[in-house]
C-alpha cells in the first residue's frame, strides 16, 4: 500500500522499531526490496536520489516503484531523496512520490529554511511528507580527509530551530 513517511515513521517511533530506506534504481532492486518487506511484514521506504538520476531517470523510477508500492501488502513510502532542485522535487510530486527530501543544505541557513518551508506548504497540501537537510553527511569528496570532522556535525539547537520554524510555517499555511 502506497503511503507517506508519516504513515510509516510515526508508528515506528511509537512502537520502538526502525524502518529502512533503500534506493531502487531498477525493477529488480525494487522487487527485491518490496518482496523482502512483505516477507518480513515490515513497512519500508524506497526511492531514488537526484544524484542517481543519470543511472535511471525519475520518470522510469516512478513507472515501476509507484505501482509496486500500491500493490504491496505492507506500507511502502516512495521517497525522492536529496532533491537538489525545486524543479526535480516538483516532478517527483507530479509523478506520485509520497515523500521528498529537499536538500538545500548548501544554501545559507535562512535560505534553506525559506526554501524548505515553501516545499512543506506545497507538499502538505498534497498529503506528501517532507524532509530537510542541515549540515553535511561526512566528507564525500575527501573520503574521510576532513581536518576537523565535528565542524560538519549538525548543531542540535539549530536542528530544533529548523523544525520549529517548519511547524510554524505549516500552522500558518493551514489557517
Amino acid at each position: 500500500m502506497l503511503v507517506n513517511m508519516n504513515d510509516i515513521l510515526l508508528p515506528a517511533k511509537e512502537n520502538g522499531y526502525g524502518v529502512g530506506f533503500f534506493n531502487a534504481v531498477n525493477v529488480e532492486m525494487a522487487r527485491a526490496i518490496i518482496e523482502t518487506a512483505e516477507e518480513l511484514c515490515a513497512p519500508v521506504m524506497v526511492g531514488t536520489a537526484e544524484v542517481l538520476l543519470p543511472i535511471t531517470g525519475l520518470e522510469r523510477v516512478a513507472e515501476y516503484l509507484i505501482p509496486m508500492a500500491e500493490k504491496a501488502s505492507v506500507p511502502v513510502c516512495v521517497h525522492y531523496d536529496h532533491g537538489l532542485t525545486f524543479e526535480k522535487c516538483m516532478e517527483a510530486l507530479k509523478m506520485g512520490f509520497t515523500s521528498v527530501m529537499y536538500d538545500c543544505s548548501t544554501a545559507s541557513y535562512i535560505e534553506n529554511v525559506e526554501r524548505v518551508a515553501e516545499m512543506v506548504r506545497i507538499c502538505h497540501a498534497m498529503g506528501v511528507t517532507v524532509e530537510g537537510e542541515l549540515g553535511h553527511v561526512g566528507d564525500n569528496a575527501g573520503a574521510g580527509k576532513l581536518e576537523n570532522p565535528s565542524d560538519y556535525f549538525t548543531d542540535p539547537d539549530t536542528a530544533m530551530d529548523f523544525e520549529r520554524i517548519q511547524v510554524i510555517s505549516e500552522k500558518q499555511t493551514s489557517r
